[in-house]
């Protein structure tokens, strides 16, 4: 039972790979949609998403032998005087955990939570579970509207939590205050997918490619304009919102739209170099890319900014690490002179090593009943 923090066809992640990689080692799974970790705020798209969720079933199939759940919750931020709260723990928690008691037959499931809300909490506790996993992947409680109490739930869930595994060194860095039990278990690549890219590219500078979520709260909108201004083609694949849709007015710059993960591989295809611009902010000093090991399994050069969870790649330079946009310019001018095929081997050697293969079995090595914490 995957507790998600996003829908089932939102943005392929670590929530759907894991619960397809339960589904495909012959456990039932079920991936419960996420329950919110914000109030949204009006507009004609979160309308029609609460709409297609009080419409739509309430329990559906999906690739890989998973069933998909779309419980009713309101957002777990409170609400005004606390009526979101005080309905969801009366009425919609105990209403979707019925619900999944159903689906679960009377078998007490394995869960695996992810944002660590009070919906969270209380569904997972509805379930009881026979050993309940928080797999920690980012820095929850920086999020713009994220519940006041945050801090205090995600340490309640850590600390009820048999298993606490954590996608990067910052992460396990704090968690381990509370846990000195948690694991590192970062990202991981469909490695055969991403290696079969070919990254042959017409002459002059290299087509960089920016690929997934870009958000300004994130990404460097900056940066990529700048390579853009520099001459460089940027390929641009993924949802691009608010302000740094200004970046797709540049003459430079290739939008192909959001791309289906599966679609993916075929879509890099004659991309010369990776670019991961992220901003240094709360939001992202926790985060590990999860397109890290995709971009590695190509070959490819591949340029980021030095975030923690990136510092030791970068340092064995596996990875370039770059700062301004000038220093993005300069890394990617440079290529002729640094890139050789020893690099090229060592790139592809590290994401074969974190295959999601290889990371669903470390998982599995660590997913062993501690003692009870209820």
């Amino acid at each position: 039972m995957v507790l998600s923090g996003v829908r089932w066809d939102f943005l392929w992640q670590r929530h759907q790979t894991l619960a397809t990689l339960f589904a495909a080692a012959g456990h039932p799974t079920v991936f419960v949609e996420t329950t919110g970790l914000s109030t949204p705020r009006p507009s004609v798209g979160s309308l029609r998403k609460v709409a297609r969720r009080v419409s739509g079933p309430r329990l559906r199939d999906a690739a890989g032998g998973v069933r998909v759940h779309a419980p009713l919750a309101l957002p777990p931020t409170g609400g005004p005087f606390g009526v979101f709260r005080r309905l969801n723990s009366r009425f919609l928690v105990p209403r979707a955990v019925g619900e999944l008691r159903g689906v679960l037959g009377g078998e007490r499931p394995l869960v695996v939570a992810y944002p660590p809300t009070r919906t969270t909490i209380e569904l997972a506790l509805g379930l009881s579970p026979r050993l309940l996993l928080y797999d920690c992947s980012d820095e929850y409680a920086a999020f713009p509207g994220a519940p006041e109490d945050l801090v205090r739930t995600e340490r309640e869930l850590i600390l009820r939590s048999e298993v606490v595994t954590c996608t990067s060194p910052r992460l396990l860095g704090r968690v381990r205050k509370l846990r000195p039990d948690a694991k590192l278990l970062g990202p991981g690549v469909e490695y055969e997918r991403f290696a079969a890219v070919r990254g042959v590219g017409p002459p002059g500078p290299p087509e960089v490619c920016y690929f997934g979520d870009l958000g300004p709260e994130r990404i460097s909108v900056g940066v990529l304009s700048g390579l853009a201004k520099a001459g460089f083609r940027v390929r641009v694949l993924g949802e691009v919102r608010g302000t740094a849709r200004s970046l797709l007015k540049l003459p430079n710059v290739r939008y192909r739209g959001v791309v289906a993960h599966r679609d993916l591989p075929r879509a890099l295809a004659g991309v010369g170099a990776f670019v991961l611009p992220y901003r240094e902010n709360a939001l992202t000093g926790g985060i590990s890319p999860a397109k890290l090991y995709e971009c590695l399994a190509t070959g490819l050069p591949t340029l980021a900014t030095r975030l923690p969870a990136l510092e030791a790649i970068i340092d064995e330079g596996l990875v370039y690490g770059a700062q301004s946009t000038a220093q993005y310019v300069g890394a990617l001018r440079g290529l002729g002179r640094t890139e050789s095929a020893a690099r090229v081997a060592a790139r592809r050697e590290r994401a074969r090593e974190n295959s999601w293969e290889r990371v669903f079995e470390r998982l599995r090595e660590v997913l062993c009943p501690g003692p009870k914490r209820r």
